[in-house]
């Protein structure tokens, strides 16, 4: 049962006036999500988020709290992605009706970014190599960081979750991540250690990079030239070598 604190409190999803009151149907069907169109309103996208919560009274959390605990996250999350400048899709978090389950849950509403994933470009021209290459300079970089001062990391970059595009009001497109779901973790965590099969702060520093190695790749690739690598990416992962031995 909820509290009444709770029950006392007035989200912006609980008004009729709110955009996300005139949900209708499925978009697009992601790799375990469901985005929907709302009318209206072109200029943002509508996904269920899936809340991860562990730890003593996690079970007890009502869905407000729950809530809470994933703008707290999604807090943590921007200040990662934006500390490298990385462009990030503009989130909020709301609480509606599932309309597959009818029945409580919480929705990321996102602004729509109006472009070509990264992950289904067939080829790189010299703009979107220099913005590519930028791009995973800094995404290594913040791992490295995160790494160093035992603060929290992104847990999974890859292609799939940035776009080129534009949001609304920009005159030129960027590079933007769109998948801004706050999956965030300490590198001293134990269970996911052991979910990833490695051993301690540094084997999975490594694991982690093994994937971003394996997209960066991939991307490459895109470029058409053989042996071409990004010049300023694979030094900041040159870097990390340095600094975190691989054991």
């Amino acid at each position: 049962m909820e509290s009444n604190k709770s029950n006392n409190r007035k989200y912006p999803s609980e008004r009729p006036d709110h955009p996300f009151a005139k949900l209708r149907g499925s978009d697009i069907r992601g790799n375990n999500s469901v985005f929907y169109n709302v009318p209206d309103r072109s200029d943002i996208v509508v996904r269920k988020s899936f809340v991860n919560v562990h730890g003593e009274g996690s079970e007890e959390m009502t869905i407000h709290e729950r809530a809470e605990y994933l703008k707290h996250q999604a807090d943590e999350f921007r200040k990662i992605i934006e500390r490298y400048g990385i462009k990030m899709a503009k989130t909020d978090y709301v609480i509606g009706t599932d309309p597959e389950k009818d029945r409580p849950a919480i929705f990321g509403v996102t602004e729509r970014i109006n472009g070509e994933n990264l992950d289904k470009m067939s080829v790189l021209d010299k703009e979107m190599i220099d913005k590519v290459d930028e791009l995973y300079t800094k995404i290594i970089a913040g791992l490295i960081d995160s790494y160093l001062e035992d603060g929290y990391s992104w847990y999974d970059p890859n292609n799939t979750q940035f776009v080129f595009g534009k949001a609304e009001g920009d005159e030129k497109p960027d590079i933007y991540l769109v998948d801004v779901d706050p999956h965030i973790f300490k590198w001293d965590n134990l269970e996911l250690q052991k979910i990833m099969k490695v051993e301690g702060k540094e084997g999975l520093f490594w694991k982690k990079m093994s994937w971003v190695r394996m997209n960066m790749d991939d991307m490459e690739r895109k470029v058409g030239e053989k042996g071409f690598k990004f010049a300023k990416a694979r030094e900041m992962l040159e870097k990390a070598k340095v600094e975190i031995p691989n054991i």
